[in-house]
């Protein structure tokens, strides 16, 4: 079940709201928005079935908002990571060598919130869900979109420095997205490696990350005219 970090003391309200939530995005993750009720979210978080109106007026609002719980708690890990990208992306004196690294440890930070979560997987379960033609009804995710335009621009401007402006803003995004693309990869199937027996262990996530540094900055140095590669291969983990 997803756990969310507590930094302040949570009033009795927010802590009733955070444990629905918790509930909703494992059920919503495992059985699909059809197939969950709202009583059975309601035992599941020890709450009368009112208080499911109360704080999310109907089902699918409360759908909607397990997509923008996950969301938000993704891009809140990842802040300070995205903060010192900005700022080397708008200090025109930063190198292409340094610009690759922020890029590449902005991707650790993603890894990190995304694959290494302490969480039992069903979070990308959900998301995987949300994308099939039999959850459409569900509701789509129509929150705060902001911190999705302000990760992508990073990665996107940190690409068109490295290289030389020779990718405009468009073309930059699309190339951003398919290397990050290794990334939601891992993320989304999250729970099938679960079932294959590969359990996320600190030195599995280490493990993706050297990979999916190792592949990023092969692509970064040759968008960069860099031709050789100065990371070496992560050792093999066997199964």
């Amino acid at each position: 079940m997803m756990r969310r970090t507590v930094e302040a003391p949570y009033s009795r309200g927010e802590a009733t709201r955070a444990r629905i939530l918790d509930v909703a995005v494992d059920l919503f993750g495992t059985k699909g928005f059809d197939r969950v009720s709202t009583r059975e979210i309601a035992s599941g978080a020890e709450v009368p079935q009112a208080s499911l109106r109360y704080y999310f007026e109907t089902k699918q609002g409360l759908y909607v908002a397990c997509l923008e719980y996950i969301q938000a708690r993704i891009y809140q890990q990842m802040e300070p990571a995205l903060e010192r990208a900005e700022h080397l992306l708008a200090d025109r004196t930063t190198s292409i060598t340094q610009l690759i690294d922020s890029f590449c440890s902005l991707q650790d930070a993603m890894v990190d919130a995304m694959i290494g979560a302490d969480d039992s997987g069903t979070a990308a379960l959900l998301l995987v869900r949300h994308d099939l033609p039999s959850e459409g009804g569900a509701g789509a995710l129509s929150g705060d979109e902001s911190d999705v335009r302000r990760m992508a621009s990073c990665f996107a401007g940190m690409l068109m420095r490295i290289s030389a402006d020779r990718l405009d803003q468009q073309s930059a995004s699309r190339v951003a997205g398919l290397i990050n693309g290794q990334i939601t990869n891992v993320y989304l199937r999250r729970n099938r490696l679960l079932e294959e027996g590969w359990d996320l262990t600190t030195k599995r996530v280490l493990w993706i990350k050297g990979m999916i540094r190792m592949h990023t900055m092969a692509i970064l140095q040759a968008h960069g005219g860099q031709t050789e590669l100065s990371v070496p291969p992560p050792a093999s983990l066997g199964n």
